[in-house]
């Protein structure tokens, strides 16, 4: 079930990769970005068989739709205090990223090792996916 954690910023990165270490209690073994996202594209649109996945956007705002096996969820992330912790069963569709828009994604599993299940739970009408 996704999880969304706002912390008050902390100026001292070395701080905040020691906090998510703990409170994830899990290694990092992939690191990337996404940015420069045109207008009306989406990301994502799969789940995970194992892979869990920190969510954070460090400038802009981007919408992220999660559903699980039994609900759906809305998040709006547009602080660089706010963790957006996916489990691997969280279908996610991350979009309507702002122009200037960079979400970093932490995974616990590395690129070759990771399964990626693209089927919804249930069927989305994007457009009525929005967080409003």
């Amino acid at each position: 079930m996704p999880q969304l954690i706002t912390r008050s910023e902390n100026k001292n990165k070395i701080a905040e990769l020691d906090w998510i270490r703990t409170i994830w209690q899990r290694p990092v073994h992939r690191i990337f970005w996404i940015y420069n996202v045109p207008d009306a594209v989406s990301r994502g649109s799969h789940h995970h068989q194992t892979c869990r996945m920190i969510l954070q956007c460090l400038v802009g705002s981007v919408e992220v739709y999660v559903q699980t096996p039994t609900e759906d969820h809305y998040f709006t992330l547009n602080s660089i205090s706010q963790y957006l912790f996916l489990d691997a069963q969280d279908w996610r569709l991350m979009h309507k990223f702002s122009a200037n828009a960079v979400l970093v994604v932490l995974a616990d599993k590395s690129f070759e090792t990771t399964i990626y299940l693209d089927q919804p739970y249930r069927f989305i009408n994007l457009n009525q996916v929005t967080t409003s």
